[in-house]
């Protein structure tokens, strides 16, 4: 067993250490996973926790299995213009078809058979991603215009190339943003794939795109601005609840404040070294999607500031490395592709950990390989797998090069 383990992490320039830190991510969610589930298993049997660890179990394991074909398999060329649509595409279907079923607090967000559901808005993330760095790191390429051309024919070019390089990737983004946001009514994770999606394009290397980033800059200025003022007209009342519960989660602790406000008594429980692994009270029935959402808030009154190091470490480590070797690697595709893994992992820590303890409105996004959750566990494997191909062949490369 130990040499067919060995075998499956034997490295051809993929970095171990991001492959261990994901072990120790995906262990410590099922571990945790069936900690906080113990509370609702007066309400779903006493067979809950155990199922929920098995479940998350088959995720994380299946997720590997991505993860290593993924990385054993993936070329950088398989992304170009064909497969950025055929993928985007799928994704788009996939988020229409979660209207078919019936809501979940209000959001459309999932695909359901029987038990399992499907969360297609996670793996959008991954699409976009690739789809990006196909249309702001390699098409531009693509649209060079001669120099010793007429002036009607080179004002011709130029606006196809503005086109293709920038409206219509911009276009896509919307029409993703505008069906998870307010189709689907998933507006966290609406909000992460906007902010991956705009910080991709601030990344690109490509001087092209220069002047369109300043402009990009002053239009989103405006927009915060708009949505200061304006929130009251553009948001809907739950979601004023959760600005207003995030202002003051104690004026309303039966009702809109009830989450935040008993996941801030696990904080304040916890300490140091924590009350103990399985001594959580807030999970009795305190904090409703304590395996889910709020599993932080049950690591923290557990395990204390020495159980959320042990989680956050790891997550910092594969950010730091995805952004390191995105700044090394010199394919611009490939560069945009590290970026955006890291910056999944780092809104989803950003926003999840934000949320629970109050440093932002709650949105109601997982904590990826630590919650309970298939699509995450899958998207951040899937991720995970892909950046790994291109750090393997960095590493090769640059093995090559010491040798020669």
């Amino acid at each position: 067993m130990i040499s067919l383990i060995k075998r499956i992490f034997k490295s051809r320039g993929v970095d171990k250490t991001i492959y261990a830190c994901a072990v120790i991510l995906t262990i410590y969610g099922i571990v945790m996973i069936g900690s906080a589930s113990i509370g609702q298993t007066v309400k779903y049997g006493p067979t809950y926790a155990t199922m929920n660890m098995i479940k998350q179990g088959i995720f994380v394991i299946s997720g590997f299995g991505f993860m290593i074909f993924l990385t054993r398999c993936f070329k950088k060329s398989w992304v170009n213009s064909t497969t950025t649509w055929v993928w985007y595409f799928i994704g788009i279907i996939l988020l229409v078809s979660c209207l078919m079923f019936d809501d979940v607090n209000g959001s459309h967000a999932w695909i359901r058979f029987g038990s399992f559901t499907i969360q297609p808005a996670e793996f959008m993330k991954i699409i976009m991603i690739l789809y990006l760095s196909f249309h702001f790191g390699e098409i531009e390429e693509f649209c060079q215009i001669p120099k010793n051309i007429s002036r009607q024919k080179k004002e011709e070019l130029q606006k196809r190339k503005l086109w293709y390089c920038v409206a219509r990737p911009i276009l896509a983004i919307l029409f993703a943003f505008i069906l998870i946001g307010f189709i689907q009514k998933d507006l966290g994770s609406a909000l992460i794939l906007g902010f991956i999606c705009m910080m991709l394009f601030f990344v690109t290397p490509k001087t092209y795109y220069s002047k369109y980033k300043k402009l990009s800059l002053i239009v989103l200025v405006i927009g915060i601005i708009v949505v200061i003022f304006g929130a009251t007209f553009i948001l809907k009342p739950h979601q004023l609840g959760r600005i207003s519960t995030w202002l003051n989660p104690l004026a309303d602790i039966e009702g809109d404040g009830w989450q935040l406000t008993n996941a801030l008594v696990a904080f304040s429980n916890g300490g140091l070294i924590g009350k103990g692994f399985g001594a959580s009270q807030q999970k009795y029935g305190f904090i409703p999607e304590s395996h889910n959402d709020f599993i932080v808030a049950i690591i923290y009154e557990e395990l204390g500031l020495v159980g959320f190091l042990l989680f956050l470490i790891p997550y910092c480590i594969i950010i730091f490395k995805m952004f390191n070797y995105g700044m090394k690697v010199k394919d611009t595709k490939s560069k945009i592709i590290l970026y955006g893994v890291g910056l999944y992992f780092f809104t989803h820590l950003f926003v999840n950990v934000g949320g629970v303890s109050g440093l932002i409105p709650m949105t109601g996004v997982p904590l990826l390989l630590i919650s309970s959750g298939g699509s995450s566990t899958w998207a951040g494997m899937i991720g995970l797998g892909i950046a790994q191909s291109i750090i393997a062949k960095y590493n090769r490369d640059i093995l090559k090069e010491q040798m020669e």
